[in-house]
């Protein structure tokens, strides 16, 4: 698949690099913004609340990782970024909600569990998309000549 736009914000925005910081720049905001909330009174959160924000965005990350990876033109080279990506996106990000927290990985129950299952879910996300697409490439080479011939057999021998 060739890029058909040359605009370098799409390039900038294929990239797992890029994404996961993004990704990470939304979960500080929305963290800040939460323990702004708190510290002003206008909300009361429950303490592991910088958990669910940071798997929130994971899942984010790995649907919007996934959309992205349709545009990639080497799969083998966009995997491996986005498996680095993505760890280093969970592990900083779980550091943060730790930090903020003060709820620890153990402590967060049901959490932990989310994000194991995120991990696995990320992975079939992208496992989907690449099957997808390779099913598309196929597509796209087969020249279909089968099966006009078995449309004129079966006239002929009517």
């Amino acid at each position: 698949m060739q890029d058909k736009t040359n605009d370098p914000f799409m390039t900038k925005a294929k990239d797992p690099v890029n994404q996961a910081t993004v990704v990470l720049g939304f979960i500080v905001v929305f963290i800040a913004l939460t323990k702004i909330a708190i510290w002003t009174g206008a909300a009361e959160f429950k303490d592991y609340i910088p958990w669910i924000i940071s798997a929130s965005f994971l899942l984010f990350f790995a649907v919007l990782n996934s959309i992205f990876s349709l545009s990639s033109d080497d799969m083998n080279k966009y995997w491996i970024r986005s498996m680095i990506s993505y760890s280093v996106l969970a592990i900083i990000s779980g550091i943060l909600a730790y930090l903020t927290s003060s709820v620890s990985f153990e402590e967060a129950g049901t959490i932990r569990w989310i994000f194991i299952v995120l991990t696995f879910v990320y992975l079939v996300f992208l496992s989907i998309v690449n099957f997808m697409k390779r099913i598309v490439s196929f597509a796209e080479r087969e020249e279909w000549q089968a099966p006009k011939k078995r449309s004129k057999n079966r006239k002929g021998r009517r």
